[in-house]
Formats: C-alpha cells, structure tokens, sequence
C-alpha cells in the first residue's frame, strides 16, 4: 500500500490518498475545529450509487474496502493528526451501508476499550437512504449517530439526481430515519444539498421542513462543493450564500432545527462530494 497526502492552504485540512496493491485506492480527510480532530473515513473504493453530482459516484464502484483498510485509514489520519482523534464520520468515498458488515466489525474495533477506544456516540454513519439497513442500524447495540442524505425534497429531482431514490424512496428513507430517532431516542442528521437555482427557493424549504414535521432532527445545510474540472461541476453550481442564509430562515421558521455546514479542504478535493481516489497526475506532492 503507499499513501500520500494534501493539505489545504485555507484552513489546514489533510487529505489522505490512499493506493491499495490491487490498484484500488480511497481517500481519508483529517479535520480540525474548535481544538478538536475529527476524520472522514471512506468505506469503499469508488461508489455504485452514482449520484449525478458527486466525484466518487462519477468513477463507479471499484470493491468494498476492508475492516482492516478502514482501520488503517484511522491510523493514518491519527498519525496526520498528531494526537488523539475526538470524532469520525463514515462520509467519504462510498456507501457504508453497502459495505455494512466491515464497517460495523470497523466500528467494533475502533470503539474497543482495549483498541482506540474511542465512544460509538462520537462516530457518525452516513447514508444515502438504504432502508433495510438503517432499520437494522436502529435494532442493533450500536450507539452511533446516523446522517441521511437528502440531497432534496423534491422527489422527482432527487429521482435525477439519486439513482438509489428508484430503489428506496425518500419518503421511506425518512420513514426509517424516523424509526431510528425513535427506537434509538437520538437526533438524526439530515443532509440537505444546495443546488443553484434549483432546489434552494423557500417553497423547496417549505417542502422539506413539512417532510420533517415532528421528527428529531437537525438539518445540515450544504452548499454544492464544485468537484474541479469535469461533466459534473459542469452541470451544477453552489447557491449563492445570501439565498443559502434564507433558506436556512425559512427552515428555522418552521422549527427546523437547522445548520449551514462548515466545509473545509474544498481548495485540495477534500469538500462533500469531491473525493475521487483517482487525482490527476501532479495533484499530490510527494511525502
């Protein structure tokens, strides 16, 4: 295996490439804020979702990564850090719950006493809505926090935009994310792209906060992170931050608890949606 990695000149972030013998290869990024080190961990090679607007999904499912890749990828980012990691999402390149019987033995491992130690209620799983599985997260022990990705409410957007949504519907996504809440008594992330000029006007807002009523739920606003040159940043642009900031408005005003997401590392690849595992030649330097 060899590794290499980037580091943002803006704020710091570590993005961490990794290059498997068989050819595949995933990223990990390493963040800080507040004093506190959190890590994206990807949980495949590639991604079979293909969401229209993301990196990972545009290069295709390469294989599933390993509980011992996925432990190694926090070794990596803990050695990049320095000192001790406070949190971890699932959210980097892949579909976790694709690949939920190594991420769940990754999981097990990383929260072991007599491992790193580190609480399942600080790691956080992202999902693009596989409903079967997040009803299983919700029965299980496991005391990690899930996020699902909404992208939008608009049903026929997300239909073009999230091939999965013809597979498990958003509206039974929510449903599970809501009987997870419930059977787990915990918040669920709700991850909420904005679109330019296409899913961030008040009625989507009004929408989206009427999908989500009496749910325990925080919705983490992202404006579209643009993965560099290439048919997909071709297609989308971010939402220009004061209609971001009204949206949001029109969310709380409906007593959505409500967010605008914190991106870093968008200057090297290392935003929401721009992790490919495959950068041109030249993008890393060497170690």
């Amino acid at each position: 295996m060899e590794t290499e990695k980037r580091v943002s000149a803006a704020d710091g972030t570590v993005k961490v490439l990794l290059r498997f013998t068989d050819g595949a290869s995933a990223e990990s990024v390493v963040m800080a804020h507040k004093g506190r080190i959190s890590v994206c961990l990807s949980s495949q090679s590639g991604c079979a979702c293909g969401c229209r607007f993301c990196a990972t999904g545009a290069g295709g499912l390469k294989r599933d990564l390993s509980s011992e890749e996925i432990m190694c990828q926090f070794a990596l980012c803990r050695r990049e850090a320095g000192r001790e990691i406070y949190s971890l999402v699932f959210m980097g390149m892949g579909e976790p719950l694709l690949n939920w019987a190594a991420v769940k033995k990754a999981i097990l491992e990383l929260s072991d006493q007599k491992g790193c130690d580190l609480p399942q209620s600080r790691m956080t799983v992202s999902t693009v809505g596989i409903v079967p599985v997040m009803r299983e997260l919700a029965e299980s022990e496991l005391k990690v926090r899930l996020a699902l990705s909404v992208v939008t409410a608009d049903e026929e957007q997300r239909a073009a935009l999230v091939p999965m949504e013809a597979r498990y519907p958003l509206r039974e996504a929510l449903a599970a994310a809501r009987y997870y809440s419930e059977k787990k008594k915990r918040t669920v992330f709700l991850e909420y792209i904005l679109f330019g000029g296409l899913n961030d006007s008040p009625e989507h807002a009004l929408k989206l906060a009427a999908m989500l009523s009496g749910m325990d739920c925080t919705v983490n606003l992202i404006r579209y992170n643009q993965p560099g040159p290439g048919p997909v940043s071709e297609n989308f642009s971010p939402t220009p931050v004061p209609a971001a900031k009204s949206f949001q408005r029109t969310l709380m005003a409906a007593g959505i608890r409500t967010y605008m997401r914190r991106e870093t590392g968008a200057d090297i690849g290392a935003a929401c949606g721009q992790l490919a595992g495959a950068p041109p030649a030249g993008l890393y330097p060497p170690r």
